[in-house]
């Protein structure tokens, strides 16, 4: 977001020099998957398709990927196998997967019952399913794929460990291991802490290292493993590198010596703290007041009222870039030089790179989620606002909720609050720190002032809806893809259909897994309604997932957003009552759609990408900068 005050005082600016275009995107790529894997772990094959998938709540993603077998280097003995696939990045940027053997394969675009079931069920987040499917088919192959009940979870964390070994000259030893996963493969790397005479002697320090572990945590047994192995003479305390272990990621936890050198290191380059004393700066309340108001009264940022004189504080959602927003909480305040000091903390993203549709839900979901923290601030005050903040940033994993400086803000004066983490770290509380739930109306006896909305806008929409309304009926609904050809035979691609079952409750799936299907629960009454339009049934399922996943059971259903969705395809967003022939066609999948090429409307992703407007108070088109 460009300030305006900035870009008044230098007319020459263009508020396009600092801009380079869009981030490219992240990309991983490992030699042992089948598929590249881009920004959120979004797996495309080799032919740059996209291939279905699942990402679960732990940030895994799951997928089906035709694998090459052949044995022979010059492929003579071509073979595939379909293999199902777990992949996960992990805090520290490393790539962990591993792959089970499903089934063989007579090609790599082989299709044999059940592929497109497994990829369905991971598309419509039907995970165990799809697991237990593909234990029962490897079964019937004589493939070994573990039991899914006893399928381990993927290893993305490091472990730590003390164990006993053997020195060279036979002598028993305590050893420090450091095991984790890069890759597909399992590595580990050991450090002798000491070794001994005796096993009494060694059981004796081994059960003092675990006990210290488990009583205290994996700092304070590693510094003492650190002592003990200095001690014991394997390892020496001016090493060049002050790390315990020198292979693999980044450690969870410091060295004596490495805070020893950092602290040293600080000393030489700023003095011994007691001997520097600090230039107190007296400025008037008042004085520094106006100044916080005079420098942000042409921002795009908007102090939290009251003003107060030493350090201030602003929600916002701005745009990052031409393709992202982010919702932030900001901290401000006065530097001796008079100038303002800043730190922000990025508390939740959104991303505008979809469909307009998609981009407006994201807008709206934003503008509500800057005004939740307003609300919390007017009716509970600055703690509760910043906290409720902390559970934002901890919940989209923007802020660690174990890190060791408790603080939401690491820079500038001190804080007007605490935070939840800081009092975990004072044992004042052990409840988890997550994104609260908070219902933002207030009792019955307390009302808020009257706000006339905009003409136009989705307020004005919202606030001619009366209390009475009688809420909408809630029924079964599926999606369904249909092969579309013209009057001539020539094949346009696939349509893809909401169709919606009056007769039949939303958890009829639930009764089918069950009861089974049977005569008498078969519907006689449905409508459905033609969403999109596509080149192939994958771009279907792609446009597919991307729709449920703007969903909220119990409150926006796929019927409701579905004629909205055709519109801005093009198309008449209008539904079709259907007669028993056309339900048993829909429901047996044999329904071929014809179409005239005028009334084609292929689905073009990037369409609207260009398309930049201010909504919601926030212009999407410029980044962001500092004030």
């Amino acid at each position: 977001m460009t300030d305006s005050k900035l870009m008044n005082e230098h007319s020459d600016w263009d508020v396009y020099d600092d801009f380079t275009g869009a981030e490219p995107p992240h990309i991983l790529r490992d030699p042992a998957l089948p598929v590249t894997l881009y920004d959120t772990l979004v797996p495309l094959d080799q032919e740059e398709q996209y291939v279905p998938n699942h990402l679960d709540a732990d940030g895994t993603m799951h997928f089906f990927a035709a694998v090459d077998v052949s044995n022979e280097p010059d492929g003579s003995d071509l073979a595939y196998e379909l293999r199902y696939f777990r992949a996960a990045q992990t805090d520290d940027e490393r790539l962990v997967h591993d792959a089970h053997p499903v089934m063989p394969l007579d090609s790599r675009g082989d299709y044999s019952f059940p592929r497109q079931t497994l990829e369905t069920m991971l598309m419509d987040g039907d995970l165990d399913n799809a697991q237990a499917l593909a234990y029962e088919t490897a079964r019937s192959h004589g493939l070994p794929f573990p039991d899914p009940e006893a399928l381990p979870p993927l290893r993305a964390d490091v472990e730590y460990r003390f164990e006993t070994g053997i020195e060279e000259d036979e002598r028993p030893a305590i050893e420090a291991v450091k095991a984790w996963r890069e890759g597909n493969q399992d590595r580990e790397v050991r450090l002798t802490i000491a070794s001994y005479g005796m096993q009494s002697e060694l059981e004796v320090d081994l059960r003092e290292l675990n006990d210290v572990r488990e009583n205290n945590g994996l700092q304070a047994a590693m510094n003492l493993a650190e002592g003990m192995a200095v001690a014991s003479g394997t390892l020496h305390d001016g090493r060049d590198t002050p790390r315990l272990f020198t292979d693999g990621p980044p450690d969870s936890f410091t060295t004596t010596l490495e805070r020893e050198r950092a602290e040293a290191q600080c000393i030489r380059e700023y003095g011994d703290e007691d001997t520097q004393p600090l230039t107190p700066v007296t400025v008037e309340p008042e004085i520094q007041v106006d100044q916080f108001r005079e420098q942000f009264a042409d921002s795009a940022y908007r102090l939290l009222e009251p003003v107060d004189s030493a350090v201030n504080y602003s929600f916002e959602v701005m745009a990052a870039d031409p393709w992202t927003m982010e919702l932030t909480a900001d901290k401000w305040w006065l530097e001796n030089d008079g100038q303002v000091g800043h730190e922000g903390q990025t508390l939740k993203t959104y991303s505008l790179e979809s469909y307009e549709w998609e981009r407006e839900i994201e807008r709206e979901v934003a503008a509500i989620e800057v005004e939740n923290l307003h609300r919390t601030y007017q009716d509970e005050g600055l703690e509760a606002a910043m906290r409720r903040a902390e559970g934002i940033a901890v919940a989209n994993h923007e802020l660690d909720p174990n890190r060791a400086n408790g603080r939401l803000f690491t820079d500038g004066p001190p804080d007007r609050f605490t935070t939840a983490r800081e009092l975990q770290l004072m044992g004042f509380e052990d409840a988890p720190i997550d994104e609260p739930i908070r219902d933002i109306t207030n009792d019955e006896t307390q009302e808020f002032p009257a706000i006339t909305p905009e003409p136009g806008s989705w307020d004005e929409l919202v606030a001619q809806q009366t209390d009475d309304e009688p809420e909408a009926e809630r029924h079964y609904w599926q999606m369904h893809y249909r092969p579309v050809e013209t009057p001539e035979g020539e094949k346009l691609g696939t349509a893809l259909f909401v169709t919606e079952f009056p007769q039949l409750p939303p958890d009829f799936d639930d009764y089918i897994d069950e009861n089974g299907m049977d005569d008498t629960v078969y519907p006689t009454e449905a409508r459905t309604l033609e969403m999109a339009h596509f080149a192939d049934e994958k771009d279907a399922a792609k446009f597919d997932a991307e729709f449920r996943g703007y969903l909220v059971p119990g409150l926006l259903d796929g019927p409701e957003l579905a004629p909205e969705v055709a519109k801005l395809e093009g198309l008449s967003g209008e539904w079709e009552e259907m007669d028993y022939r056309g339900i048993v066609d829909t429901m047996s999948g044999h329904r071929t759609i014809v179409r005239e090429t005028d009334d084609w409307h292929l689905h073009d992703p990037n369409a609207e990408r260009e398309s930049e407007r201010p909504v919601n108070g926030f212009t999407e088109q410029y980044p962001k900068v500092d004030l």
